[in-house]
């Protein structure tokens, strides 16, 4: 044996081994667990998808987002925070809380910040329109995909029947949906949705239209007051303007539109700019149009302080469509 630093037996290598191997898988463990914090604080659920428990509102990071005012800055910081979610995403990519609601960010900004602004552009700028609409597309797509990853975690499959298009093993697969699923497949309905809206030439989506909508009505039919209605207020667009042959059926659009109404309990001016453009421009009811577009707009912002933002944003679109009038009817004073 050499002097200097003792040769190990084969007893102690074995020895330290172990105890590094238990050490390594400690520090993993650990890593796991802060992981899952984390993502269950930056989803407001945990790995299963379930509702996590904050015992301080403050604690919660949605408030401070969606509590925003300024829908410019807001504009601005929403990137940063996409991205940061997708990389959390990337790291826990099993945690379907954070999967749910990284996919609703992504919904949200198609919508908000891409789509709705390149719907107001000038038709001057028609080849800038069609290239925010086509980034819209990919967020919604992008959204809808992440929510999707949590529900196939639950039941393989699914995704396949929807892209096909095959309603009839996507009926099997929404049947067995539980309450807990209804938060994904809002948010992946509303960004499949979405996309046909950003991109209604799809012919490819256009047949996957009513796979998407028998997702949506297996969430209304679990939780109806989803969200002050939420659920109800896409069907209603859904319904309204989509293709017969696709699924179009303006008496169910009549039905969601009011189920609408109902569960937003006052709290929320979407119904009324939904009800404004999906009944009221086709019919070319002038008067209803302005009458729920003013309503829209005298909800005060304050009402309710956690959901500013969605309130700034609703009203802003129901002023612009007020200038815009003359627009979609032909007889406007």
């Amino acid at each position: 044996m050499k002097k200097g630093f003792p040769a190990l037996s084969a007893f102690c290598r074995v020895c330290l081994c172990t105890a590094l191997t238990g050490l390594i898988a400690g520090c993993t463990l650990t890593k796991h667990i802060a992981l899952d914090s984390l993502s269950d604080s930056l989803a407001g659920a945990d790995k299963r998808g379930r509702a996590a428990k904050i015992k301080r509102a403050e604690n919660s990071l949605m408030p401070v987002l969606t509590g925003e005012e300024d829908a410019v800055l807001m504009g601005d910081f929403f990137p940063t925070v996409l991205k940061l979610y997708e990389i959390i995403a990337a790291q826990n990519p099993r945690h379907q809380g954070l999967s749910v609601m990284t996919g609703s960010l992504y919904v949200m900004y198609a919508n908000v910040f891409v789509q709705a602004p390149a719907e107001r552009l000038d038709a001057s700028q028609y080849d800038l329109q069609a290239e925010e609409q086509k980034r819209a597309k990919l967020h919604y797509l992008r959204g809808a995909s992440y929510a999707l990853r949590a529900l196939e975690l639950r039941y393989p499959g699914l995704s396949a029947a929807l892209d096909e298009g095959n309603l009839e093993d996507t009926l099997q697969f929404v049947e067995r949906f539980k309450k807990s699923d209804v938060p994904a497949a809002y948010w992946a309905g509303a960004g499949r949705l979405g996309a046909f809206s950003a991109d209604p030439l799809d012919m490819e989506r256009l047949k996957t239209l009513p796979c998407t909508a028998a997702l949506l009505e297996r969430a209304a039919e679990l939780d109806p007051d989803y969200n002050e209605g939420a659920i109800w207020d896409i069907l209603t667009a859904f319904y309204a303007l989509a293709p017969a042959e696709f699924g179009g059926n303006i008496e169910r659009a009549e039905f969601t539109n009011a189920e609408s109404f109902r569960a937003s309990k006052g709290k929320s001016p979407s119904p009324y700019i939904t009800y404004a453009t999906s009944f009221c421009v086709p019919n070319q009811d002038a008067e209803g149009f302005k009458e729920n577009l003013k309503k829209a707009l005298a909800f005060d912002i304050e009402s309710d302080p956690a959901n500013r933002l969605a309130l700034v944003i609703a009203q802003k679109k129901a002023a612009w469509l007020l200038a815009h009038g003359d627009d979609f009817f032909i007889e406007w004073e």
